[in-house]
């Protein structure tokens, strides 16, 4: 079947409440509205804390609730949440990203959140990477997805083709103007998120689906699939040529863009400034495909949001609060503090007058869905460094195969 991101910033508190290791004063529980006399403890990273903030203070001097907003570096949300949710602690509403979602429900860490008459006014591909057995477990604030900044300096002409981007990068590279022929990230352990554009390209997938009830089939991984084994080969000559390496890494490929020695970035909305800020000529496009192949190229979509803590004591507060979220004033301002695609329909439609918003959204539109599921997390780990493994000179094809038993067996020894 094919398939159709340092630590505690303690002095960044940004309104008065509980101690930042503890959910914040209960409530009784209720139904629904915002227990006067309450508190909530909210964690998000440090570009929006800020309009967080600002909410919070009016929402909480109206409403009678001390709200604490604490700023963490995002790379570091997920792993505190998990440390601390279990006992209780934490905070009672949690900014993340979509694909914690698996994790943090298996988990038993994250409620259900009610969106309401306000679900029809989110992207469906946005409320859907937060949907787990047909409940939603967050209120999405952006949605994101990968997309290719051109140089136009060094590549003037947009590429019809993955293989004319190695030509052309290739040809830079030797005329000294580029170390890295085509800029995607790899590391250590590979990135399997990064590299998904050129996967799907050549007829690969994670996994099966989706079904007419929109599921996925776990049990149907497309590592090792005949276009799975048609990147693999590609990847494989890639890394003989030099094309991609897997020394390429995120900090790298940031600092050659800077000098204007990096003709293609495959990277996402959270570099969108970095890259205007350059002062380096640009267009924002599509990966192309593989020559000779009929397969498009599309990215991971996934999503950003808020999550209420399970443990909470506050729960009817924190939708409370969440409910005051929903609306485009809000919105707007979340964009404004890191313009990634707004998954607020409204928002999103005047964003997408940003010829950065636009490409990233037509790209992103009909890509693969980043979803709620650990097996997620599973794929991510086992494709990522097979791929790292087969630029580094491993057999594309029983790299590929091995890395699809091993997902297979991870995934059944953790159902």
């Amino acid at each position: 079947m094919r398939r159709m991101k340092q630590g505690l910033a303690l002095g960044a508190v940004l309104a008065l409440g509980f101690g930042l290791t503890a959910c914040g004063g209960g409530d009784d529980g209720g139904d629904s509205g915002a227990q006067s006399g309450s508190s909530l403890l909210i964690w998000a990273d440090e570009k929006r804390a800020g309009p967080i903030g600002d909410l919070a203070k009016s929402w909480g001097e109206e409403n009678g609730v001390t709200v604490e907003v604490v700023q963490i570096n995002f790379d570091d949300l997920k792993d505190q949440y998990a440390q601390q949710a279990p006992a209780g602690q934490g905070p009672d509403i949690l900014l993340g990203a979509s694909d914690w979602i698996g994790d943090f429900q298996k988990s038993g860490l994250v409620a259900p959140i009610d969106l309401g008459d306000n679900a029809s006014n989110f992207n469906s591909a946005a409320t859907g990477v937060f949907n787990v057995d047909g409940q939603n477990f967050g209120v999405p604030i952006a949605t994101e997805n990968v997309i290719m900044f051109r140089n136009t300096t060094l590549a003037p002409n947009a590429p019809a083709t993955i293989n004319e981007m190695a030509e052309t990068g290739l040809a830079l590279q030797q005329q000294g103007k580029t170390q890295y022929p085509i800029g995607v990230q790899v590391g250590e352990k590979g990135d399997a998120y990064h590299a998904y554009p050129f996967f799907s390209a050549a007829g690969g997938y994670f996994f099966g689906g989706p079904d007419g009830d929109g599921a996925y089939d776990f049990n149907d991984v497309g590592l090792a699939s005949e276009g799975g084994l048609t990147f693999a080969k590609a990847w494989s000559d890639f890394g003989k040529q030099g094309v991609v390496k897997s020394t390429f890494v995120g900090a790298d490929l940031e600092a050659a863009w800077a000098a204007g020695a990096l003709p293609y970035w495959i990277t996402g909305p959270w570099n969108s400034t970095k890259v205007q800020e350059s002062g380096v000529p640009f267009e924002a496009e599509p990966v192309p495909g593989w020559d000779g192949l009929e397969d498009k190229a599309v990215p991971i979509v996934g999503a950003q949001g808020f999550m209420l803590n399970q443990n909470s004591n506050n729960k009817s507060t924190a939708q409370a609060f969440l409910d005051a979220t929903m609306n485009t004033e809000f919105m707007n301002q979340i964009f404004e503090a890191d313009p990634r695609p707004p998954a607020w329909t409204e928002s999103a439609e005047a964003a997408a007058d940003d010829p950065i918003i636009k490409a990233i959204l037509e790209f992103g539109d009909g890509g693969y869905p980043n979803l709620p599921a650990p097996a997620m997390g599973i794929i991510y780990e086992e494709a990522g460094l097979a791929q790292k493994r087969i630029l580094d000179g491993a057999d594309p094809t029983a790299t590929m195969e091995e890395a699809q038993q091993n997902t297979l067996n991870r995934i059944g020894s953790s159902s």
